[in-house]
């Protein structure tokens, strides 16, 4: 028995060694050999520039300087020539019988709809329609931002849900109101003298002082000169009461960075985000392009849309967007170029998959890694009569190899055109030569990436869709392409298709 319980302990001392044998080789190699990963996703990027500017546009300031003043236009109303945008009141008495008159109106209009109701003109059922009716009305007038209407059914609305009692609703009753309602109209005669509207436009209530900065004023300004109109204090109109935009079109006077300019074209359109301003990028026709000064340039947009949203903005950056790019989302570190060629028998059994070596190809330099090296086979045309392995095929034996390298936005591919190149061990002295697959196209840019299936790395061929600075969008296409959800490697040493991490 103590026999039995001795050879336990040490079977179970044996495993357990070798369990911390393992463990402590996993973690070893983990550090020696550490391997970073990124799952792909479906993304959208944008090659876009930041700018800072100011929004202009055709205004026109009203005044008023009479100390009663009531503005009876809304916030984005359409005015037209000759309307009324304010009332003047003579006293302070004169402004309580226009709100006594008001009061008046509403009362007799709630009382009329009682009465009709009690005449058993206006049923219940009617009564149930037209609250449903106004209701429908009060939130069209809401999404469309009218405000002056949204007053108007909100006053109709609650007349038919608060409207008086039959028992209260009388006819002496609303005769009553009737000549309160005229006798007080009469004695305000003179109350009042109305501004109106000398040009048509869209009333604005918020003055900011900006209103003579116009986008005949910006065109020709220096970015410099733009900057101190942006920076310099500026008074509102004090005896302003609001203003009018006198055109739909308005105005983003940016400056640009003269790189970026350049890629502008006047009469072209672009697309702007103004961020957390308006939601959804603005269409903008580009009207004006200044001469560069200091590598900088001053650009003038023109925007037909979304002017009552914008209409309280004025300094304020905006993204130029010149393109949008789909596809699939992976860091730029994982990304790879590599060669496809063959090497002779002997000097393909020469590389080790992993290995560091230099690539010669079209006169460049390149420190790769070896990928993939295959076996060895017959490469060539058979002569008439004579069969594949027998002894009159005498074509060369030769490997098909795979060289890998980061990809570098500021590198362009090799130059493939001159069939093949060197390659160059890592002691430095032995240089074997490698030829182009004979299905090598020169003009395509041969890009991969790895991604971790399994525990092994497996190489997927994949193109460019657009670079940024520290992601890239590619795309794929085949049984083995790269999909979203794939894990690709972004950094491990020795990478090389079929690896095996532990």
């Amino acid at each position: 028995m103590n026999k039995s319980d001795t050879l336990m302990k040490v079977v179970s001392g044996f495993v357990f060694l070798a369990m911390l044998a393992y463990i402590g080789f996993y973690l070893f190699q983990r550090v020696a050999d550490p391997v970073q990963t990124s799952l792909t996703v479906m993304a959208t990027m944008s090659d876009s520039s930041t700018m800072s500017g100011l929004v202009v546009r055709d205004e026109l300031v009203l005044r008023g300087t009479a100390e009663y003043i009531d503005v009876v236009v809304e916030e984005g109303e359409k005015v037209s020539v000759g309307q009324t945008v304010a009332v003047i009141y003579s006293s302070e008495d004169a402004l309580r019988r226009a709100e006594r008159l008001d009061s008046l109106a509403q009362e007799i209009s709630s009382v009329q709809a009682a009465l009709s109701g009690a005449r058993g003109v206006y049923s219940a059922g009617d009564r149930d329609d037209s609250i449903m009716d106004a209701l429908l009305g009060l939130s069209v007038s809401l999404r469309s931002d009218d405000m002056r209407a949204i007053d108007t059914r909100q006053s109709t609305l609650a007349s038919l849900i608060f409207r008086k009692e039959v028992s209260d609703a009388t006819e002496d009753y609303l005769l009553e109101l009737e000549s309160s309602y005229t006798d007080m109209l009469a004695t305000s005669v003179g109350d009042t003298r109305d501004i109106e509207a000398t040009q048509s436009g869209t009333y604005a209530a918020v003055v900011d002082g900006y209103e003579g900065v116009d986008p005949e004023y910006v065109r020709g300004l220096t970015p410099d000169e733009l900057r101190e109109v942006i920076a310099a204090d500026r008074e509102p109109d004090e005896n302003a009461i609001g203003k009018l935009v006198l055109s739909f079109d308005w105005y983003y006077a940016a400056i640009v960075d003269e790189d970026d300019a350049e890629r502008l074209e006047l009469g072209r359109n672009v697309d702007l985000s103004f961020g957390r301003y308006h939601s959804g990028d603005l269409t903008a026709k580009v009207t004006y392009i200044g001469a560069p000064e200091d590598g900088e340039c001053l650009v003038l947009f023109r925007l037909d849309h979304a002017m009552t949203d914008m209409m309280a903005v004025r300094a304020v950056s905006a993204e130029l967007v010149y393109s949008e790019y789909t596809g699939l989302r992976v860091p730029l570190k994982g990304l790879y170029r590599y060669y496809a060629g063959y090497m002779s028998d002997e000097d393909g059994a020469r590389l080790t998959e992993g290995g560091p070596v230099t690539l010669t190809l079209g006169g460049r330099t390149i420190r790769a890694t070896v990928s993939e090296v295959g076996y060895a086979r017959r490469y060539g045309e058979l002569p008439p009569g004579v069969e594949a392995g027998s002894e009159l095929d005498d074509r060369p034996t030769r490997r098909q190899v795979v060289f890998v390298w980061p990809w570098d936005a500021e590198e362009d591919a090799p130059d493939f055109s001159a069939g093949g190149g060197t390659v160059t061990l890592r002691d430095g002295r032995t240089t074997m030569s490698v030829l182009n697959y004979y299905d090598h196209d020169p003009e395509i840019d041969r890009l991969c990436v790895f991604t971790m299936t399994g525990l092994q790395a497996e190489r997927k061929k994949v193109e460019l869709v657009f670079a940024g600075e520290e992601y890239c969008l590619l795309s794929s296409q085949g049984d083995d392409a790269l999909r979203e959800g794939n894990e690709v490697i972004v950094e491990a040493s020795g990478l090389y298709n079929g690896k095996v991490f532990r």
